[in-house]
């Protein structure tokens, strides 16, 4: 679609397969049902999740949150593997998707993250796949949450990004999992595509944009 020159991904199931209920399944079973919701509740009422989420909580006072609101305290080693067990595969195909996209569009990623799971991604990217210069090597920029200090769907992080990459909106075209986050980019007039469960998404962006 020649009316379009930008792309703007989300990551969490629209380019990396996720399984994001394995995080409680895994908790869960450490802590048992009801440990897991004592936990959680008082975890929820520190808003631990959210600050992480956009960086006004470090790493080590959040793994610290986490092992503290259990008892007995799990270990950091116990809290890291549960909450990385979200994390399924990226296919390889969507390399070469990105790879011809690319050629045509410029490229952005727009994710809901934190550091460990910023770390986690890099470190499997260079490992798994051999591309320790993912973010460089793929898109113009990346805008994970927890660096700009803002998160999906608050409307002020679409507009921190059409302003720091010089987008126009109605060049824009957004994809995300959840439709929540997609309205939000629309109400900017930025083009929004929801991508729905089990939908590929190098099929969905061919049949979009005709190519």
């Amino acid at each position: 679609m020649s009316d379009f020159r930008n792309i703007i991904f989300d990551f969490g199931n629209v380019l990396f397969h996720l399984d994001l209920g394995a995080t409680e399944r895994r908790l869960r079973q450490l802590l048992g049902d009801g440990q897991f919701e004592a936990a959680r509740a008082k975890l929820q009422a520190a808003d631990v999740f959210n600050r992480y989420e956009t960086g006004a909580l470090s790493t080590e006072l959040f793994v610290d949150a986490l092992r503290r609101s259990a008892e007995p305290m799990l270990t950091e080693a116990e809290v890291l593997e549960a909450w990385n067990a979200i994390f399924i595969e990226m296919p390889a195909e969507y390399f070469d998707l990105l790879e011809r996209l690319r050629e045509r569009y410029r490229l952005f990623l727009l994710s809901n993250i934190n550091e460990l799971h910023a770390r986690w991604i890099d470190q499997y990217m260079a490992e798994k796949h051999q591309r320790s210069d993912f973010r460089q090597r793929y898109f113009d920029a990346v805008y994970y949450s927890h660096e700009v200090g803002l998160r999906k769907p608050d409307t002020r992080i679409y507009t921190y990004v059409l302003h720091h990459a010089g987008l126009l909106p109605q060049e824009t075209v957004f994809i995300d999992d959840l439709e929540v986050n997609v309205r939000a980019a629309e109400a900017l007039g930025i083009r929004g595509i929801v991508k729905p469960p089990h939908v590929d998404t190098a099929q969905l962006m061919r049949a979009f944009l005709n190519f």
